[in-house]
């Protein structure tokens, strides 16, 4: 099958998966990979190989921008602490405790587990927070999730490239990569986000608004990976001062074309990126590794549960009210996805266990996509989030 027509064929199915999900008030990105789950069981396209270079280049940067393009500044001012305490140090934790918990059953190799834990802590809560969209909830919930993913997934692939470049580096000096990837990558995105910024003032043309963006999403990658820092928090906080700073510089028509343009973009990523998830479910691992999957999926649901209750219970001494019902969203909407899988296939192939890692995180990405992903508006239901007809 050559290129055009296997294009062809992806844009058929996800239009057509994308009115099927809307038909049966499914998410479409659980749509996608019970689609991908049954065309690979049914061999129904031919092998599709993606590069990880592809999805963390081409596909999860630009979903962190667009991400980040449109959290409201208001509430990211409010819930700013609860958002960096759960994307930061409760990464960190829960790449810790499911790192050790798989080392403490299984007997994995410390640096394995650890890459292992790395991989699972990568938050991609897209259903929930489309869901949270569709149904017109509470605006600062929706900024809490979609602000924690966006960081979240930044944190976890620094984590991820620490620990797959370590080789023989002491704890200290992972410690600086870790400040040096974050910051750097960091200050890059804030520079060139308030260089396009002052720019606009000067730009009155709806495309050239529209292709600023996509400028400043490339620029922010390029420059962070010629200075060794991380593209990806570079891509998030370039959007952030974007949405924040350039909206209100650009024209009328302007925020209609850069919407409608990332609208599109994002679309069309999600739809690559969680159908290629379905296709590439390794059944025979998840077969072989199911106690070990089994114990992650345990860890995962655990740390998420005790991190959201104790830095919720910060939050609030601290002044900034989190209700019991957005606890309970916080902690069922932990889902992982894409970012997990394209880190899997990053995985150098010298790696010792790396057929491990693999199922586990599938495993763990599959569970969280269909089982807490399909009842997610159950949860928010019985949450009071939702009334009951809905």
């Amino acid at each position: 099958m050559s290129i055009l027509h296997l294009t062809l064929v992806f844009m058929l199915v996800a239009a057509v998966i994308s009115l099927v999900a809307e038909r049966f008030r499914l998410p479409y990105t659980i749509a996608l990979v019970i689609a991908g789950l049954a065309a690979g069981t049914l061999h129904v396209f031919p092998p599709v190989s993606i590069t990880p270079e592809v999805l963390l280049t081409l596909l999860i940067p630009p979903l962190l921008f667009e991400g980040a393009l449109y959290l409201p500044p208001a509430d990211l001012r409010a819930y700013g602490w609860l958002i960096g305490l759960l994307a930061v140090p409760g990464t960190l934790i829960a790449a810790v405790a499911i790192g050790g918990a798989a080392e403490a059953v299984f007997r994995l190799p410390p640096r394995t587990a650890f890459l292992l834990g790395a991989i699972a802590a990568a938050i991609d809560p897209v259903s929930v927070i489309a869901l949270v969209r569709e149904m017109c909830l509470d605006t600062r919930l929706g900024a809490i999730l979609e602000g924690e993913a966006v960081l979240n997934d930044g944190v976890a692939i620094v984590l991820f490239t620490i620990v797959t470049g370590a080789g023989g580096a002491g704890l200290s000096d992972a410690v600086e990569r870790f400040f040096w990837l974050v910051g750097v990558g960091g200050a890059v995105g804030v520079a060139l986000g308030g260089a396009v910024c002052y720019a606009l003032d000067r730009i009155h043309l709806p495309l050239v608004e529209a292709l600023s963006s996509l400028i400043l999403l490339v620029g922010s990658l390029v420059l962070a990976d010629a200075l060794g820092a991380s593209g990806v928090i570079a891509a998030m906080c370039a959007g952030v001062v974007l949405g924040s700073y350039g909206r209100s510089r650009l024209t009328e028509v302007g925020r209609e074309t850069v919407r409608t343009l990332w609208d599109v973009i994002a679309f069309l990523a999600n739809s690559v990126l969680f159908l290629f998830i379905g296709l590439q479910v390794p059944g025979r691992l998840l077969l072989r590794y199911w106690p070990l999957i089994a114990v992650v999926i345990v860890a995962a649901v655990a740390v998420r549960a005790l991190t959201v209750s104790g830095f919720s219970a910060i939050c609030q001494n601290a002044g900034v009210s989190i209700p019991t019902a957005w606890r309970r969203l916080l902690v069922w909407g932990g889902l992982r996805g894409g970012v997990a899988v394209a880190l899997v296939l990053d995985l150098p192939a010298t790696v010792p266990g790396r057929d491990a890692i693999s199922a586990a995180v599938f495993g763990l990405v599959l569970f969280t996509l269909l089982g807490q992903g399909l009842t997610v508006r159950a949860v928010m239901r019985r949450a009071g989030l939702l009334p009951q007809s809905a």
